[in-house]
């Protein structure tokens, strides 16, 4: 990290607003690790459909959106700037809530938006109190040291934590892909941690979480994980030996161009002309259809001939019973909930429109991460989820951990590059008072004869 970061990361905000901030983000962080419905489906199927366990957990998760809110109080002038840089962000989240508008499930598709906007006030209001975005990798640290143990206990003691049908662990997850992703981002998170706390004690306890993660991420059998973590290494790989080759800057516009290209040559081909992916991976015999999800995408484009422009609204598409989906179900009898691609359930929802504003946040973000001077270490994250919505429907899913490492990532560079300019605003102040000073001293001795003749008045006689 950069020397602008060093000496403030680990300040925290300690007014009443600012525990309040940081109290809702651990709960919510609790909640997107551990999900919001019991573990172990198989023990009792009936326990996942107990409407009064879910209305506890939505009333408390309404509660957390409200006390984020609550916590910005006082901090207008800094959302207001925030999303006076940031742009983008905002403007999806108004095309999702005009989507409302014309959606056949308004209800549903005004609740969904209602969850997005909460998510995006729990991340904004830690953030404005944080520091620095670091300073929320304690929270992280925390969670992961409760939920990777269980996890592996889990397993070892719990017939129900491990898919037999695979057979693959899935431990308190709901499936083995859901743990799998759960898992490469805890690794993430924890290659992030330990070199800040390199020669100390406590990375012990990281390189041990490190060890169950990998443990967990191996366990869980996920070829979607598998293939993010190799597509992360190359990457990777790419710009470290970039870096030894070029200059800095050079090699972050080489970044850019390979990360952001790579993954929307991929939607481009997925959503106009799925079929050449069958071929390229037939090549490997592998899968021709990625276990079905390249018909489903064909079948699901073509069920939004209708709804190009605007879509079906945030929310609206994947909804039990909606007629538009009964011939998509008999086709599919495993009965998806999901397009298993990010990007065409985000043209499913809101169309070209949304989907073209999402893509300039794409590219936004990558752009302004290189006017970031401290570094970004949640860039790694921002890129996994990219990649994981290829094959994944994460995109803006509340409470599924892709789709908030997405956001936060997100939402951290922007407060981040506000904080940063803040700091720059004060050492150029700083710098111009102090030479404002010693001008005015240099001024002062050159008016003051005195101290012109007071070697001749007192030198040797």
């Amino acid at each position: 990290m950069r020397a602008i970061e060093q000496p403030v990361s680990n300040f925290i905000d300690e007014t009443i607003y600012a525990r309040l901030a940081h109290g809702a983000f651990l709960l919510y962080v609790f909640f997107i690790f551990f999900g919001t419905s019991m573990p172990f489906p198989d023990l009792d199927p009936d326990a996942r459909l107990d409407k009064s366990n879910s209305n506890l957990v939505n009333q408390l998760l309404s509660l957390i959106y409200i006390i984020s809110l609550l916590s910005l109080a006082g901090k207008q002038d800094q959302i207001r700037t925030f999303i006076f840089k940031e742009k983008y962000l905002t403007i999806f989240l108004l095309w999702g809530l005009l989507s409302v508008v014309w959606s056949n499930y308004s209800v549903i598709s005004l609740k969904r938006w209602i969850t997005l906007f909460g998510e995006v006030i729990v991340c904004l209001a830690a953030l404005m109190h944080f520091r620095w975005s670091e300073v929320a990798l304690r929270t992280f640290r925390l969670i992961m040291c409760l939920y990777l143990p269980l996890t592996i206990l889990s397993v070892i003691f719990v017939p129900a934590a491990i898919q037999w049908e695979f057979p693959a662990w899935r431990g308190l997850a709901d499936t083995k892909n859901n743990l799998g992703q759960v898992t490469l981002f805890s690794i993430l998170l924890l290659l992030t941690i330990i070199p800040y706390n390199k020669g100390r004690p406590v990375n012990a306890l990281h390189y041990l979480m490190l060890g169950f993660a990998f443990i967990a991420y191996l366990g869980a059998r996920s070829t979607t994980s598998f293939l993010i973590g190799a597509v992360l290494l190359t990457i990777y790989g790419a710009l470290y030996v970039a870096r030894m080759m070029m200059q800095e800057k050079v090699a972050r516009t080489y970044a850019l161009f390979i990360i952001v290209g790579g993954v929307m040559l991929g939607a481009f081909v997925v959503i106009v002309a799925p079929e050449v992916l069958s071929g390229l991976f037939g090549l490997f015999g592998k899968d021709l259809s990625f276990s079905g999800r390249v018909d489903l995408w064909a079948a699901v484009l073509d069920t939004s001939k209708g709804k190009v422009i605007t879509g079906w609204g945030i929310g609206g598409f994947w909804v039990n019973d909606a007629p538009h989906l009964l011939p998509l179900f008999e086709e599919f009898v495993w009965v998806p909930n999901q397009a298993h691609q990010g990007y065409i359930d985000i043209y499913n929802q809101l169309g070209i429109v949304g989907l073209g504003i999402m893509v300039v946040m794409i590219f936004a973000y990558f752009k302004r991460l290189m006017y970031l001077r401290k570094g970004q270490l949640w860039k790694w994250l921002f890129i996994g989820v990219l990649i994981l919505n290829v094959q994944e429907s994460v995109f803006f899913r509340p409470r599924h951990i892709g789709h908030f490492m997405f956001l936060f990532a997100y939402v951290a560079l922007h407060t981040d590059l506000l904080k940063e300019q803040w700091v720059i605003y004060m050492e150029k102040k700083m710098n111009e008072a102090q030479e404002e000073a010693e001008k005015q001293e240099k001024e002062k001795k050159d008016k003051d004869p005195q101290s012109k003749d007071t070697s001749k008045k007192h030198g040797p006689r």
